[in-house]
């Protein structure tokens, strides 16, 4: 019999790993639209990434922890890798049509310290800059090590760099732009490494780092366009969210001004709190009237006299 140190290893690929999680989200009753996934392996240990959309109104924390869970037990039992529970994005939710649903209140459990925003990996940046690193390492230990352990010349372009340096005074053109690039460079990737970079995600709160949820802003729009659409009167909604407020402009067709801007602040409101986002968004509402706004509302349409009551004849 082979020993099982004979036997080889099994390597699972991230892609692989990202296609099983992607089919283990498109298999709960959660996930709408589009599934896309994301991993990153090492070693026996897998982080997988789900970016999908959700039914809306509902319990946004409880249907995204069913995703979770489910993504990350199916994921492990289908490669054998242990997976953390699995980072969720959701970029839309979506009302079904026919439908009444009624939006629970249960807010999720928190667990651990909540993150405030989610931290973009930015892997160009970092692929580029240790490439040029390792390149530039590369050629001087070769040309190091040939002159060193087989006793040639130094290369051309080494002993070219040098002389050029030592005749170069440190107030000399082309030395400050050098220094001004380099510090630039610098300045740059210090910048990308303290600010998080996904500025279009809110993370919801009541979870810990590890089951991290975030909404697109594009998520959260259409929950307030809709949340402000059932007001009486308004005829249309555009929603612009930023990073510290929501922009919500609408059109009122009928009906009294005053009351339907309060009503209509009053669901944004309400829709900014049924999101439960870590950090609260502030409501810009502005209400204009159509050209042809009437103040009074339209009441019901009146009942010919004897017309409930009329029969035709066969």
């Amino acid at each position: 019999m082979i020993p099982a140190a004979a036997r080889g290893t099994t390597t699972v690929s991230a892609r692989a790993v990202a296609r099983i999680a992607q089919q283990a989200a498109t298999e709960t009753p959660n996930a709408v639209g589009t599934v896309r996934g994301t991993a990153t392996v090492r070693g026996q240990r897998a982080e997988v990434s789900v970016r999908l959309g959700l039914p809306w109104p509902a319990d946004l924390g409880r249907r995204a922890g069913e995703v979770q869970r489910h993504v990350a037990s199916r994921t492990g039992e289908l490669t054998g890798l242990s997976v953390r529970v699995a980072r969720l994005r959701v970029v839309r939710l979506q009302r079904p049509t026919g439908a009444t649903v009624v939006f629970g209140t249960t807010a999720p459990a928190a667990e651990g310290r909540v993150p405030r925003r989610w931290w973009s990996a930015r892997p160009t940046p970092v692929v580029v800059a240790a490439l040029l690193g390792a390149a530039a390492a590369g050629l001087l230990t070769a040309d190091m090590a040939s002159v060193h352990l087989f006793g040639n010349a130094p290369a051309a372009w080494r002993t070219g760099l040098v002389d050029r340096l030592a005749a170069t005074s440190p107030a000399a053109g082309s030395v400050t732009v050098a220094a001004a690039a380099m510090a630039v460079a610098g300045l740059w990737l210090l910048l990308l490494a303290c600010t998080p970079g996904l500025r279009k995600r809110y993370v919801v709160a009541g979870f810990g780092a590890g089951r991290s949820i975030a909404l697109d802003r594009a998520a959260v729009a259409s929950v307030v366009r809709d949340r402000v659409l059932d007001t009486d009167g308004v005829d249309s909604v555009r929603v612009r969210v930023g990073r510290r407020r929501v922009r919500v402009r609408a059109d009122l067709a009928f009906g009294d001004r005053a009351a339907a801007r309060e009503q209509a602040g009053a669901a944004a409101r309400a829709a900014l709190a049924d999101c439960r986002l870590n950090r609260p968004l502030r409501v810009g509402l502005r209400l204009r009237t159509t050209s042809t706004w009437d103040p009074t509302p339209p009441g019901p349409e009146p009942v010919p006299a004897g017309g409930a009551e009329r029969k035709e004849s066969p």
